[in-house]
């Protein structure tokens, strides 16, 4: 998968990119990502994004003609693109598997009080990553990228894992435990070590039934509408 990141301020992605299972999956050549600065399709000798609002106001609103010119370069056959905005859809795990079905993602970043609103006519989404507020898009873009390339196979080298993990199948994931069996008196719950390999499966399930309904109840009531 190939995946492009157009943002005013580039340099938020540094050492984000180049650790844990992004660099792996960058050294197996499974995905490719660039981070383009995106004063590069600027044309005054200042590098302006930004200018005031029309109407007046406070704050500065990015201007169309760079993000338009970085989308029409990048843009491939196969492309989908996606702005980063608190008007967007709300991103899930859903979502995260159905851009792995796009070879190349283009992902744009806002910033300051957001983009100039014609910049709707040039993508193919938008998202959302939760109802606050932030400095900008690249935080966004990084949990994009991340959620995504983790499901790539070979990525992660057991993906069976990551197939499991909290929101794969609607709920929380169940709770899991390791050494020390019994730790200043709380021990590990006996069926998880009883072998018995369907009643720990069931176990698994219940719990993560009950920590869903405990914590995130909505989560229940929207698997109960499918």
């Amino acid at each position: 998968m190939k995946i492009d990141i157009i943002s005013a301020h580039p340099d938020m992605f540094e050492g984000f990119l180049d650790h844990s299972i992004l660099k792996i999956g960058k050294e197996k050549g499974l995905i490719e990502i660039t981070v383009h600065d995106l004063r590069k399709w600027t044309e005054d000798k200042h590098h302006t994004v930004d200018d005031t609002p029309y109407g007046g106001g406070p704050g500065m609103i990015m201007k169309i003609e760079p993000f338009h010119q970085a989308i029409t370069e990048l843009r491939q056959e196969d492309s989908f693109v996606i702005l980063t905005t608190p008007a967007g859809e709300i991103y899930d795990q859903e979502k995260a598997h159905k851009f792995l079905d796009y070879r190349h993602l283009i992902i744009i970043c806002g910033h300051y009080k957001g983009i100039d609103a014609r910049i709707d006519n040039f993508i193919d989404m938008k998202l959302s990553v939760g109802d606050y507020i932030l400095t900008g898009g690249e935080l966004p873009a990084a949990i994009i990228v991340d959620s995504v390339c983790r499901l790539i196979p070979g990525v992660i080298s057991d993906l069976d894992s990551a197939l499991s993990d909290s929101f794969e199948n609607g709920l929380l994931d169940c709770s899991y435990y390791t050494r020390p069996y019994d730790f200043m008196g709380l021990k590990v719950p006996e069926v998880l070590t009883s072998g018995n390999h369907k009643k720990i499966d069931e176990w698994r399930y219940n719990d993560s039934i009950e920590i869903t309904e405990k914590y995130r109840p909505e989560l229940l009531k929207k698997l109960n509408k499918k």
